[in-house]
C-alpha cells in the first residue's frame, strides 16, 4: 500500500511533513530517512515561513514570499525524489 505525505506548513510543527493514520500524523525527516540535505532544505523552508508568513497578516514582504517559494519548491522535488518507492507527496503549501 503507498503511503501518502502532504506537505504543507503549520505552526507547532517545524516539519511540514504530514501522514495520514494509521501511522503517526506528524512526521519528522528521520521516519523516512531523508538525506541531510533534503532535512536542511525542509528546516529552511519551515523557519522562513514561520519567519515571514502570519495567519491574520500574510507574507511580511513579497520577497520573502518568493524565497520560500524557492526554497520550498526544491525542497518538495527532493522529497518526491527520496520517497519515490513508498510514497506519494501531496503539495498543501497554501500559495
Amino acid at each position: 500500500m503507498t503511503r501518502t505525505i502532504r506537505f504543507l506548513f503549520e505552526y507547532g510543527h517545524p516539519w511540514p511533513l504530514w501522514e495520514a493514520p494509521p501511522g503517526n500524523y506528524t512526521m519528522e525527516p528521520a521516519d523516512y530517512q531523508l538525506s541531510p540535505e533534503l532535512t536542511e532544505l525542509l528546516r529552511q523552508s519551515y523557519q522562513l515561513w514561520a519567519d515571514h508568513f502570519h495567519y491574520d497578516g500574510g507574507w511580511t514582504s513579497a520577497e520573502e514570499k518568493q524565497r520560500w517559494l524557492a526554497v520550498s519548491q526544491q525542497a518538495l522535488a527532493v522529497l518526491r525524489r527520496e520517497v519515490a518507492d513508498f510514497a506519494e507527496v501531496v503539495d498543501g503549501r497554501e500559495l
